[in-house]
């Protein structure tokens, strides 16, 4: 079971869950690559950026972004499995939440609770780093995607939607500002605002890309989408306290 970002996020979660078969190759063949010293560094990093298309819970670029942090991974060996072990550590993690998730759905369906809380499963599938290396993840990419957010242009869109696109943005902004300036913390009042900013994204979403004419306007919000989405993980992380709420 691999883990890799969806296409569109207005209509589906950021990330899902495939079963590689047949003789497709796996995280862990790609993985015993890059550990394999018999073979010339440019097949080892080659090995890593295919595990990283095999696993990537925020997108492949910013994935092998975070993964670069390691080191030089062009020339330098201890880099490279460096980085395959930062990439290993947040998949071991991820598998370990995805059991334990089948495990709590086998006890609840006896319970007549058959279908599993929306936002569980926006957690356990949407855009965020598992493991204990998350907060320092997620935190850095907000900061990359929301950097290049404000500095591009408002993009053309529909004018019976501009004022609520233009309402979102401002709403966001203020959330957003306010999660970097306080190092990823967030006043509990902003999680209803943001979850709610996140419904009405992924309705516009949908209706800004194809068959429509707003390509500008859906690459927009899609990123911002993904910035929503990084700072609610990171900020109010979906526990198992909170499923058993549920």
């Amino acid at each position: 079971m691999e883990r890799v970002t969806g296409i569109d996020p207005a209509l589906s979660s950021a990330t899902a869950s495939i079963t590689a078969g047949g003789g497709a190759v796996g995280f862990g063949t790609y993985a015993r690559r890059v550990r394999d010293r018999d073979l010339p560094h440019r097949r080892r990093l080659c090995a890593l950026r295919c595990a990283a298309g095999c696993y990537h819970p925020i997108g492949f670029n910013a994935t092998y972004s975070y993964l670069a942090t390691a080191g030089n991974l062009r020339r330098d060996e201890s880099a490279l499995i460096r980085a395959l072990e930062m990439l290993e550590l947040s998949r071991n993690a991820w598998l370990a939440e995805v059991d334990a998730f089948a495990d709590r759905r086998r006890l609840e369906k006896p319970k007549h609770r058959r279908s599993p809380l929306a936002s569980e499963v926006r957690y356990l599938h949407g855009w965020r780093w598992p493991g204990p290396e998350g907060h320092r993840v997620m935190f850095r990419e907000v900061g990359i995607l929301w950097g290049q957010h404000v500095s591009v242009p408002f993009p053309d869109v529909p004018t019976s939607v501009r004022h609520d696109l233009l309402e979102l943005n401002a709403t966001l902004a203020d959330c957003v500002s306010t999660y970097l300036c306080n190092n990823g913390t967030i006043g509990s009042g902003h999680e209803a605002t943001l979850l709610g900013c996140l419904r009405k994204l992924r309705w516009h979403l949908h209706h800004l890309g194809y068959p429509h004419s707003f390509p500008d306007a859906f690459g927009y919000y899609s990123r911002l989408h993904n910035v929503t989405e990084l700072v609610v993980n990171d900020a109010y992380p979906f526990s198992a306290k909170t499923w058993d709420k549920g």
